[in-house]
Order: structure tokens, then sequence, then C-alpha cells
């Protein structure tokens, strides 16, 4: 007998700069299923010159994070480890946890690398994990009516349809989904199996529509709203930059989606 493999199931949201952690918070809590487990928040803490130091019990991010959960009601799993490579260790307790997302703020490294050191590498050490990532840009703080996300296919675009559902049905707003098309008659069918089922689970409350010109430009234009998701592949392809402010003072989160069978 073979024993099927587990599947990932909840959220890791890692903190670090205690100002940003609420809408980083909010917005995971934002995707939390109630029939997942905890939301894992983890504080990584460079480590000391001292190698006898007990590990951080809390940390301010952390402790703004338990606070933040505790005022919407939801419970989360808490933990705070030194850490010499953040990027690395980010990875490692996701894939310890078997979680099914990371959803991480951006940082911009010091060295002014436009995509932040501790995100390209979530990125690339996640490439063949089985997790999704989730790199969330702070835009406004203003009240999100509805959720707008860019769609195809490809695992990028999968997953970014997921966290775009997810968030729209527990928080009770409306979904707006824009098909990137590919001319073949197969991607076609795929992304119309896809926006079906998508509207079966949204009873109604989603609507879609077709990027007419493939720019960063008629993107923006076609999402005007305070919360955007976009697949990573898609914003690779428009020249979307993580380390430029959203335009319109919205919340942006670029997604990297991972290949399942």
């Amino acid at each position: 007998m073979t024993t099927p493999p587990v599947q990932p199931s909840g959220l890791l949201v890692p903190v670090a700069n205690p100002e940003g952690v609420a809408p980083l918070i909010s917005i995971a809590l934002a995707a939390h299923e109630a029939h997942d487990p905890a939301p894992r928040v983890l504080a990584l803490v460079r480590r000391p010159p001292d190698a006898a130091a007990p590990q951080p019990a809390v940390t301010p991010a952390l402790s703004a994070a338990v606070d933040l959960a505790r005022a919407q009601g939801v419970t989360i799993n808490p933990r705070a480890v030194w850490t010499d490579d953040p990027a690395r260790d980010i990875v490692a307790h996701a894939l310890q946890s078997q979680v099914e997302w990371v959803i991480l703020g951006y940082h911009r490294a010091e060295s002014g690398d436009t995509l932040g050191g501790v995100v390209r590498g979530v990125f690339e050490q996640s490439e063949r994990a089985p997790h999704h990532v989730g790199v969330f840009i702070q835009g406004t703080d203003q009240p999100i009516e509805r959720v707008f996300v860019a769609v195809d296919t490809r695992a990028d675009g999968r997953a970014s349809l997921d966290l775009a559902l997810r968030i729209a049905r527990n928080n009770q707003r409306s979904l707006f989904a824009l098909l990137v098309k590919k001319r073949m008659p197969q991607h076609e069918d795929e992304l119309a199996d896809m926006v079906s089922a998508a509207r079966r689970g949204m009873n109604g409350r989603m609507h879609a529509d077709v990027l007419s010109k493939r720019s960063l430009n008629q993107l923006m234009a076609q999402t005007p709203g305070r919360l955007l998701i976009v697949p990573r592949n898609l914003a690779d392809e428009l020249g979307l930059q993580l380390h430029e402010a959203p335009q319109g003072g919205r919340n942006l989160v670029v997604v990297q989606g991972a290949e399942r069978a």
C-alpha cells in the first residue's frame, strides 16, 4: 500500500517590520479559509553574534500580528526564530508545515535590487515547491470593494484566481477577472472552464473581461480597484516593477503558482 501525498493547506506569513504588519496580516487573514489550520505567522530575527543566545520568544512584529488577529477573532500560530538566511528559512518552514500559501510583504534590498533580496530568494527557492507564493505590496489602507485578478491557464494564473476567490468569498466581495488569452483553442477551452468553475463558487458575484492589449497601462486601466492580483509571469512580461508604488493608490499582490498534478 502507498500513502497518498499530504495536500498542502493553510498559510505561512513571514513578518519583520512592525510598521508593515497591519496591511500584510489583513490581506493574509482575508485569504484564510475557515477549514484551514490556523495561519502560521513567522518572525525571522537575524542571529546575534552570541551563539548561545536563546531563541527569541516574541518580536514587535509578532506581537502586532497577534493583536491584529485577535481583534478580528482569528487565532494564529505565532513563532519567532533566529535566521542567517531569511529566504531559505521561510521556504524551509513552508515545506515543513506543508502550507498551501506563503504570503509575504515586499522589502526592497539595500543594494537597490528592484525585486528585493528576500522576495527573490523565496520566489527562486519555491519554484519546484508545492506551495504558492503571494508577494503583497501595500498601496492603500482604504476598504476594498472589489477584488480584481488577471488570469491565464498557467500555474501563476491559476494560483492568482485561487487567491482572489478566497479573498472575495471570505469577505463577501465581488470579483472581476481579467482574462489573458492566447490564440490556441485548447487554451481558450481551459480558460473558459476555469471561469465557469469560479462563477459557480461566487454565486453570481463575478464578472469577467478580456485584456484588450498586452501592456501594463492597459492592465491597470481595466482593473480600477484597490486590490489587484497579478500572476508573476504576466508581471514579468509587462514590466511591472515591485519596487514602484502601485498606480491609483491600490494594493497589489504578485503570485507565483505551484505546478501540481
